[in-house]
């Protein structure tokens, strides 16, 4: 039977099984009063956090080239993480952004190494993991709640927009061994948590999102049509190339282009 692991924040561990329990009932969890900073204040039922520092941090400036640029070093905003690991399976949640136009949404590995998120920082939408970002134009900046699906097995990591019902972007990765932890950072105004949902029907037929920012001269492969392919679709076209020549092996048969890199996590494995 298919089941996943998941770890409390104390260390406790208990198997949940994905089937009919938490992939079909959705996997309920709370932020880490433990992991929330000064500068975050944490409501009662542990979903809802709201930033109390200093001024936002300010929207880097646009780089002419578009493309993959660095993470800028010196930004850093206050996390909150959930209070539990996981470590299989597949998993959705919601957050609300509410008023709040600086933020990250998805998930830390679970020794702190890295990182994968959708981040808002004013006007701008991008995909940050490691020490990279890149442009995101998928995203409508009058998006409320941004959909979250983790999928251990399927190496990969999707944000969506459940109003519509589209696909936002996908994080194809090597996820850590150890595990991953929802999380959330903030730099203005408050957002919410949604747990406990099943994933939804849309996060699987991978619409993609209808809305295209300003485009660039040069952006990179989150852009238009050159974003990130689903898993999905990878596979098809695998499998069409397969049937049309069996012969073929599908590393000979495919074009290099059409294969989805994988992002690795910093951190050392354990």
């Amino acid at each position: 039977m298919n089941f996943s692991f998941l770890h409390s924040h104390t260390g406790a561990k208990r198997a949940a099984f994905s089937k009919p329990l938490d992939s079909v009932s959705g996997l309920r969890f709370a932020l880490d009063p433990a992991s929330v900073p000064p500068s975050l204040r944490l409501s009662n039922s542990s979903l809802t956090v709201t930033y109390h520092g200093g001024d936002p941090p300010s929207p880097p400036p646009r780089v002419d080239g578009g493309g993959t640029v660095p993470s800028d070093p010196g930004l850093t905003l206050p996390e909150a993480r959930a209070d539990v690991v996981i470590g299989r399976g597949q998993y959705y949640w919601e957050v609300d952004v509410c008023n709040s136009s600086v933020y990250r949404i998805g998930v830390r590995s679970a020794d702190g190494s890295g990182g994968l998120w959708l981040q808002r920082l004013g006007p701008s939408f991008s995909a940050v993991y490691d020490t990279t970002q890149e442009p995101l134009c998928t995203v409508p900046p009058q998006v409320k709640t941004i959909g979250v699906f983790l999928n251990l097995g399927g190496a990969a990591l999707s944000f969506h927009n459940p109003l519509t019902q589209e696909h936002l972007a996908t994080l194809p990765t090597l996820f850590h061994p150890a595990g991953v932890r929802p999380a959330l950072c903030l730099g203005q105004g408050r957002i919410k948590l949604r747990c406990g949902l099943p994933p939804p029907l849309h996060v699987f037929l991978c619409k993609d999102s209808t809305y295209r920012g300003p485009r660039r001269a040069g952006a990179g492969r989150w852009d238009g049509d050159t974003q990130f392919q689903s898993v999905r679709k990878v596979i098809q076209k695998f499998e069409g190339l397969n049937v049309s020549d069996p012969e073929s092996s599908f590393g000979s048969s495919c074009s290099t282009s059409a294969v989805l890199p994988d992002l690795h996590w910093t951190g050392p494995s354990e």
